[in-house]
């Protein structure tokens, strides 16, 4: 049991698939969006596609853990290759039927659409660097326009989708920086053009999201915490800024913190 928990990463994807219900609070801008039955059957289908995509790397991956992570479940004979294949199989499944039956079609257009870039970005396009980072950029900032699907689309989901796109591409790039010297089966951006001008566009990237962070206060009144955890999101945004071109590991690390505060930022500025 212990090799399948490890091989699916379940808290992983529950921590991914509360963006969900996070989405649907902000597009409800109110905390009755808790109150949506489909805001968690969103959440399921997304825990699940995460939980297929999980497996499906460790099958992609088994070769490299051999050498790398030799720990992991199929390589230390936890669980076997072919079924770490037929579990991604079954989780997306899963996800897919319950997204047809219960869900709007966009929703389950958008599950179908997550589910072939998880399996192409496994199969060929995590080596293609950029474009593997974008593509998972991409379903990080899909996930809170999927929850807000479930209870209606708004300007101030897309806003954090938006800047949850940007600073997650960005830290991405910070981290192939940090692992110039592992990704000996990626053309990661670092290899293409070095990892001077790589971090000076993370910075643009961090830069662009940070810029967007006061619309929701000058649009659509959002005053009070919102401000107050914002700012501070944006602090630690520009701070990552600074180490991401000293120390990479504390420049992502910071990334990932402000991306927290930012979601906090949301959550209360679109409820209080």
């Amino acid at each position: 049991m212990k090799g399948f928990l490890a091989l699916m990463r379940p808290i992983n994807a529950i921590m991914a698939s509360l963006g969900t219900v996070i989405g649907g609070v902000i597009a409800e801008e109110n905390l009755r969006g808790l109150l949506f039955p489909k805001l968690y059957v969103a959440m399921a289908v997304v825990f699940l596609v995460l939980m297929g995509g999980n497996s499906l790397n460790d099958y992609f991956d088994a070769e490299i853990d051999k050498i790398n992570h030799p720990t992991r479940p199929i390589p230390s004979g936890q669980v076997s290759r072919s079924t770490a294949k037929y579990l991604a199989v079954l989780f997306f499944s899963a996800g897919l039927i319950i997204s047809i039956f219960t869900l709007n079609a966009l929703q389950f257009l958008l599950a179908a659409l997550a589910v072939f870039l998880l399996v192409t970005y496994e199969w060929k396009t995590k080596a293609w660097g950029l474009v593997g980072n974008v593509i998972i950029s991409s379903l990080v900032g899909l996930i809170f326009i999927y929850g807000s699907l479930s209870i209606g689309l708004s300007y101030e989901v897309i806003i954090l989708s938006t800047m949850a796109f940007l600073a997650n591409l960005a830290r991405e790039i910070v981290k192939d920086v940090e692992d110039i010297h592992g990704d000996v089966d990626r053309t990661t951006l670092p290899k293409r053009i070095g990892k001077g001008l790589s971090l000076v566009a993370a910075a643009i990237l961090i830069i662009v999201a940070v810029s967007l962070s006061p619309i929701p206060f000058i649009f659509f009144g959002w005053k009070g915490l919102y401000i107050l955890f914002v700012s501070i999101s944006d602090l630690v945004f520009l701070i990552s800024v600074f180490f991401s071109f000293t120390d990479q590991t504390k420049g992502q690390n910071l990334i990932k913190i402000g991306m927290i505060l930012g979601l906090v930022a949301f959550l209360v500025g679109s409820s209080i």
